[in-house]
């Protein structure tokens, strides 16, 4: 990223046990992130771009209307930031200090694959608005062979149970997260963001920062 910008976006997708919490936290604590000029960062986990529905689908259940609007509300805030600061000559000025960089741990492909009423034609909006915001999204991924080590292996009795509404048994709930990782694949193929597909099996959490801090190239 060479020319001047107001705001820029990095979404971080994966299904469970790709380190995406990991990656967040790293990336944050970075020596590139926290030295960057600019001192303004919204950044937000899954808590807020995803898991902030789950009592309400335990309670009464999700239609698409809850998804789609936590999703709007997310974009429209990002999209009112932009605007205020295009009306500025900051850039024309080759001014940085005004910037907003902004980190989305699981965003619009998250909501299609892991909710059954969601599809890509309910999301395929906010992919084209966020592509408009500057952004990019770095997919995290493992090798099927890895799935069992970072999802099943040496976890609690209640993420067991957890994992149990996806099978009965290892080899059913190994199938489906695969399943899931491919449908994140194809979503990807489908956006119109600009991605990075990234293995984190092969290399540290350091590493793997690096690699997508310079594919974001806005720290």
């Amino acid at each position: 990223m060479t020319e001047n910008w107001n705001i820029s976006g990095l979404i971080l997708e994966g299904i469970c046990g790709t380190g995406k919490s990991t990656i967040l936290r790293s990336l944050q604590q970075s020596e590139r992130f926290y030295r960057r000029s600019f001192l303004s960062a919204i950044v937000l986990s899954e808590h807020q771009t995803q898991r902030v529905l789950e009592q309400k689908e335990r309670e009464v259940g999700l239609t698409t209307a809850d998804n789609v609007g936590l999703l709007d509300q997310h974009v429209s805030y990002l999209e009112a930031v932009r605007d205020r600061l295009n009306q500025m000559q900051w850039c024309q000025n080759n001014r940085t200090n005004m910037r907003v960089p902004y980190v989305l741990e699981r965003f619009h492909l998250t909501h299609v694959y892991h909710y059954p009423h969601m599809t890509w034609e309910h999301v395929q909006p906010i992919d084209r608005r966020l592509a408009g915001l500057n952004c990019k999204l770095c997919l995290l991924t493992i090798p099927d062979a890895v799935l069992r080590e970072r999802i099943i292996a040496n976890r609690n009795a209640a993420w067991r149970e957890y994992l149990s509404k996806y099978g009965q048994t290892d080899e059913e709930i190994l199938r489906y997260y695969a399943t899931q990782q491919q449908l994140l694949r194809d979503l990807c193929g489908k956006s119109e963001i600009d991605t990075l597909v990234l293995d984190t099996s092969r290399i540290s959490a350091d590493d793997a920062v690096n690699q997508v801090l310079d594919f974001w190239g806005a720290v």
